[in-house]
């Protein structure tokens, strides 16, 4: 698909601003879920939950600055210089929150292990790749973006029935969520220029007003809440179980495979092709690095967003100096929370119409980047059974089925983890000529 704007390509501020804000508004509500998870199952009170909310935003912040504008240290790179807008990585939640009750460890030593596990994957993530790059074939690392639009689009359903299919206004909310994601789609294919690179926001505002209008929004909250508050490092304290830190480790291991499948999405969709090893390995760091300053800052370690590449196609901007903007204004959300608590107002049905668009868009971009690799019957097996173990697993862990097994076990085996281990050990145990690097 060809881009208005490149990666490299700087925007005017008058057009890059409200494209970051198509970022903000569409990745905002996945790190506030993120952090108001880890608060709820680690047992916080309602001040402890909204502080961990301001510092996810300041840690996004922070690390969707080092991913766009990237740091380098003569011929070491750390962030992969591309549009990519990071995010609390959910995969993390469900061990910390094991490690938070857990009275041997506590909040404190989940902290420490998330930590030094995410300083692990910054040291030894990048080898890693190093080691299994020739294995991230289109069929591996197509698999995981397709998994990140499978397993994702389930909560834009249930954005849009506000997670309460039974309740009296199921079917209002409904229509609302299905009238925007066709605003979206309208503004998309009819509307020109910079109107329709901005369907996104268009839509999202269309909405909001609507909403606010008929009496749906209440703003009293805004009202309630702080104009300046700075978030505190080390809020919670920090211990070390090394238990732990080997166990967030391992679990990074799938972090690097979504790092490197929503990183593949972002590239394919401007038609680059592939990103090299060197790319991925930028990435990874990037995430660790952020990964790393989050946890200081009482944050769930970072992962580049799945939405982004759905923005990007939507928009049709892939300027890493507009995700560079949308990381500035997540740092001001954590510094001026009234700001913040304007967005997180922003109703669910209006929310999941856009996400029901998005992560359309990143389903479309992993069968996309499938496409790159040979049509045979070893790439079949592996697509086959990587989505029938992630994408079916995860469907499964909704119904309820795996509930015989061990959280941590179901949280690395099925969704896009489990897609992307099984589309790995498959590549690599399957006989038959792999993809060389390059």
């Amino acid at each position: 698909m060809k881009m208005q704007y490149g990666f490299d390509d700087k925007v005017p501020a008058g057009k890059a601003v409200p494209w970051a804000l198509q970022y903000v508004f569409t990745i905002f509500t996945g790190s506030m879920t993120g952090s108001i998870m880890l608060a709820s199952g680690a047992g916080m009170n309602s001040a402890d939950t909204a502080f961990l909310i301001q510092c996810g935003l300041f840690a996004c912040c922070i690390t969707t600055l080092i991913q766009s504008l990237g740091i380098r240290i003569g011929k070491f790179q750390i962030g992969a210089r591309l549009p990519l807008v990071s995010a609390g990585s959910w995969t993390l939640i469900t061990p910390m929150v094991l490690f938070a009750n857990d009275p041997n460890i506590g909040i404190p030593g989940a902290f420490g292990a998330a930590c030094l596990g995410t300083l692990l994957l910054f040291l030894l993530g990048p080898i890693v790749i190093d080691k299994l790059y020739k294995y991230f074939t289109p069929a591996v690392t197509g698999s995981v973006v397709l998994a990140v639009g499978m397993c994702l689009i389930l909560n834009a359903w249930n954005d849009m029935v506000d997670y309460n299919p039974t309740g009296p206004d199921a079917m209002k909310m409904f229509l609302i969520g299905i009238a925007i994601a066709a605003i979206c789609v309208i503004i998309d294919h009819f509307a020109k220029g910079i109107v329709q690179s901005l369907a996104v926001l268009i839509a999202m505002v269309a909405g909001y007003v609507f909403c606010s209008v008929t009496g749906m929004v209440d703003f009293s909250q805004v009202g309630s809440a702080a104009w300046v508050a700075v978030p505190r490092p080390l809020n919670f304290g920090m211990t070390v179980n090394l238990g732990a830190v080997i166990t967030v480790f391992i679990i990074h291991i799938a972090t690097i495979m979504e790092n490197s499948g929503n990183t593949t999405g972002v590239v394919t969709a401007t038609d680059e092709g592939l990103p090299t090893k060197e790319t991925l390995k930028a990435s990874v760091r990037g995430d660790a690095l952020g990964g790393v300053f989050s946890t200081l800052f009482n944050a769930l370690p970072m992962c580049v967003a799945a939405q982004n590449s759905g923005v990007e196609v939507m928009s049709g901007v892939a300027s890493r100096f507009v995700t560079a903007i949308a990381g500035v204004i997540f740092g001001l959300m954590a510094i001026f929370p009234k700001f913040s608590q304007v967005l997180a107002l922003i109703p669910n049905p209006v929310l999941g119409g856009i996400l029901l668009v998005t992560f359309g868009n990143i389903i479309a971009s992993g069968i996309k980047v499938i496409g790159f690799d040979e049509n045979n019957k070893r790439n079949f097996t592996i697509i086959a059974l990587a989505a029938a173990v992630g994408i079916g697993g995860n469907f499964a862990q909704a119904a309820g089925t795996l509930a015989f097994l061990p959280s941590t076990v179901v949280t690395l085996f099925t969704g896009i983890s489990g897609t992307a281990i099984t589309a790995l050990v498959l590549n690599i145990i399957l006989p038959g000529e792999k993809k060389e690097e390059a």
